[in-house]
C-alpha cells in the first residue's frame, strides 16, 4: 500500500522535478532510479543551460541535415516544431488545393456533392484505423516494447494490421450497398435528386481511401511512438500533392469534372503512406503474418480502441447531423461555405493542438507508465496551458482579417463575392471555437496516456447532445440572413463546454495520484532516513 505524501513535500518534489535535465540522448523517463541526479545535488548552472528541462529542451543541432535526421529522437519542442512545419506545409499546399478547386467548382452543386461523399469515408477510417488507433496503439505499443521487446513489439505492429485491414475490408464492401440509403436518408435529405445521384457516386469512389490508409496509421503509430516525427510530420504535406493531382487532371481533361478530385483523394492516401516507408525501415521493421486474437496486446490495444472509436463515432454523428441541417438551410451554398471557413480556423488548432498534442502524447505515457503523476501533471499544465493561451490572439487574427484572406486566395473563377461574404459569416462563428476545441483535444490526449479512453467517451456524448440543442436554438433565435452561423456558433458552445469538463477531471484525476508518484514515495524514503540519521547521532 502507497504512503500518504504530505502537501509540502509533494510542493517541494515539484520544484526540484523542474530542475531535472533532459540526458544527452533526450530519452524521456527511461532512465533508472541510480542514474537520476538527487534534487538536492541539482547544480543552478545545469538548469540554465536545459532551461525548462525535460519539457521545453530545444537542441539546434538536432535538426541538421545529415543521414540521421530521419530516424532521430526528438524532445516535445523539436517534434512540435517539426509537425508544425508540417502542418504549414500542408496547409500551404492545402490552400494552393482549395485555391483550385473553388476556381473549378466554387460553392455550387458539385462542390456540394463533393464535400458530403466525403464525410462517410472519413468516418469509417477514423473510428476503425485512424485517430482512435492510433490514440489506442501507441501506449500499449510501448508498454509492450518495453516489457516484452522489440521482436515482440513488431510482431504485435503486424498482428493490429492484419486485424485492421481485414476489418475495414468487411466494413468498405458492405458500405458499398448501404451508401445510396444513407446519403438519401441521413446525409443530405435536402438535396435535389441529381445531387443525391452525384454523392452517391463519388462516396462508393471515395470508400477505398480508409484501405488504403491503414497501412499508414500503424506506420505513424510506430514512428511516434519511437519518437521519429519528421516524415510523419510532412507526409500530412504530401497527400495535398495527390488532391492537386487530381485537380490537374480536370484542368486538362474538362470532362473529367468533379471525378479528378475524387480520385485525387484515393492517389493523396498512397503517397501518405509510401512516404513514411523509409523511416519505418530505419527502425528495422519486421512484418509477419500472424492470427491471433486472443493475444494480450491485441487485447490491449481493442479495450482502449472500443472507447476511442466511440468518441470519434460521437464527432462523426454530429457531423452527419450537421449536414443534415444543412441542406434544409435556404443557401444552396451553405455546406461548400462553411466547409471552407472550417478549413480556415483548422490552421490554429492544428499548430496549437494536432501539432503539439501528438508530440506530447508519448511524453506523457512514458511519465504515466512509470508512475511520475507529478512530472505528468507539470509537463500537462505547462505545455497544455501555453498552448491554448496561444489560441486566443489566433482567433482574434482570423476573425479581423478573415475576409481580407477569403477574398485573397479564395475569390477566383466560380467562387465570387456572394461566396466570400458567406464563407466569411461562417468563419466568425468558428473563430469563436478555436480555444474550447484546441484544449479539448490536448486534454484527451492526457487521458488517453493514463489509457482511460472512456471519460473523453462520455464528455463527447454530452458535448453532442449540447450540439445538437445548440443548433436547434440558434436555428430558432438568428434571422435568416444570419442563419448559416447556427452550425458554428453550436460548435463552439458544444467545444467550450466540453474543454471545461475534461480540464476538471484530469487534472482532479492527477491530483489525487500524485500521492501514489514513485518519485516522491524515493523522496519520502530519504527524508526519513535523514530524520533517522540525525536522531541517532543526537
Amino acid at each position: 500500500m502507497s504512503q500518504e505524501i504530505p502537501e509540502t513535500s509533494i510542493k517541494n518534489w515539484q520544484d526540484e522535478e523542474m530542475r531535472s535535465a533532459l540526458d544527452a540522448s533526450g530519452n524521456v523517463g527511461l532512465t533508472s532510479v541510480a542514474d537520476t541526479p538527487h534534487p538536492l545535488q541539482e547544480k543552478p548552472s545545469r538548469f540554465r543551460r536545459a532551461w525548462g528541462g525535460r519539457t521545453f529542451r530545444f537542441n539546434l543541432s538536432n535538426f541538421r541535415l545529415n543521414g540521421g535526421l530521419s530516424s532521430r529522437r526528438f524532445s516535445i519542442v523539436e517534434a512540435s516544431v517539426l509537425l508544425i512545419l508540417g502542418i504549414l506545409a500542408s496547409k500551404g499546399l492545402g490552400v494552393l488545393r482549395q485555391s483550385i478547386f473553388n476556381a473549378f467548382f466554387g460553392i455550387g452543386p458539385e462542390a456540394n456533392a463533393f464535400y458530403a461523399a466525403i464525410r462517410l469515408p472519413d468516418a469509417l477510417f477514423n473510428l476503425i484505423a485512424g485517430g482512435a488507433l492510433s490514440h489506442a496503439f501507441i501506449p500499449v505499443f510501448l508498454a509492450y516494447e518495453k516489457r516484452q521487446g522489440q521482436e515482440e513489439a513488431w510482431k504485435l505492429s503486424s498482428l493490429i494490421f492484419n486485424v485492421m485491414l481485414l476489418v475495414l475490408t468487411v466494413v468498405v464492401v458492405v458500405g458499398e450497398f448501404f451508401v445510396p440509403a444513407f446519403t438519401r436518408s441521413l446525409l443530405v435529405p435536402g438535396y435535389t435528386e441529381a445531387e443525391k445521384e452525384l454523392t452517391i457516386t463519388l462516396t462508393r469512389i471515395m470508400l477505398f481511401q480508409p484501405l488504403i490508409l491503414c497501412l499508414g496509421t500503424i506506420v505513424t503509430g510506430v514512428l511516434n511512438s519511437k519518437r521519429q516525427f519528421l516524415l510523419p510530420a510532412f507526409a500530412i504535406a504530401i497527400y495535398n500533392l495527390g488532391l492537386i493531382a487530381g485537380l490537374i487532371c480536370t484542368r486538362l481533361v474538362p470532362e473529367v469534372g468533379i471525378y479528378g478530385p475524387t480520385i485525387g483523394v484515393l492517389i493523396a492516401s498512397l503517397l501518405q503512406v509510401v512516404v513514411q516507408v523509409v523511416p519505418l525501415l530505419k527502425q528495422g521493421v519486421r512484418y509477419s503474418f500472424i492470427w491471433n486474437l486472443r493475444h494480450p496486446g491485441l487485447l490491449e490495444v481493442l479495450r482502449l480502441l472500443g472507447p476511442n472509436s466511440l468518441s470519434l463515432a460521437v464527432v462523426y454523428i454530429a457531423l452527419i447531423i450537421e449536414t443534415y441541417f444543412v441542406s434544409y438551410l435556404p443557401d444552396a451554398g451553405s455546406l461548400a461555405a462553411l466547409h471552407n471557413a472550417d478549413m480556415l480556423q483548422l490552421l490554429p488548432y492544428s499548430l496549437l493542438s494536432q501539432a503539439i498534442g501528438q508530440a506530447l502524447l508519448p511524453h506523457l505515457t512514458v511519465h504515466a507508465a512509470a508512475g511520475r503523476f507529478v512530472r505528468m501533471r507539470q509537463m500537462a499544465l505547462r505545455v497544455m496551458g501555453a498552448s491554448i493561451l496561444l489560441t486566443v490572439p489566433a482567433a482574434l487574427m482570423l476573425a479581423l482579417g478573415g475576409q481580407w484572406l477569403i477574398r485573397l486566395i479564395f475569390q477566383h473563377g466560380a467562387f465570387d463575392t456572394h461566396s466570400t461574404e458567406l464563407t466569411y459569416l461562417a468563419l466568425l462563428g468558428y473563430v469563436f471555437a478555436i480555444p474550447g476545441v484546441t484544449a479539448g483535444d490536448l486534454m484527451t490526449r492526457g487521458f488517453l496516456a493514463l489509457k482511460d479512453a472512456t471519460t473523453p467517451l462520455i464528455t463527447n456524448v454530452v458535448a453532442l447532445l449540447c450540439r445538437v440543442g445548440g443548433i436547434v436554438m440558434f436555428l430558432w433565435l438568428l434571422p435568416r440572413p444570419y442563419i448559416i452561423l447556427s452550425i458554428p456558433l453550436a460548435y463552439a458552445l458544444s467545444a467550450l463546454l466540453e474543454a471545461l469538463l475534461l480540464s476538471a477531471l484530469l487534472f482532479g484525476n492527477l491530483h489525487r495520484k500524485v500521492r501514489q508518484d514513485r518519485g516522491m514515495q524515493r523522496l519520502l524514503r530519504y527524508r526519513l532516513h535523514l530524520v533517522g540519521a540525525r536522531a541517532k547521532k543526537g
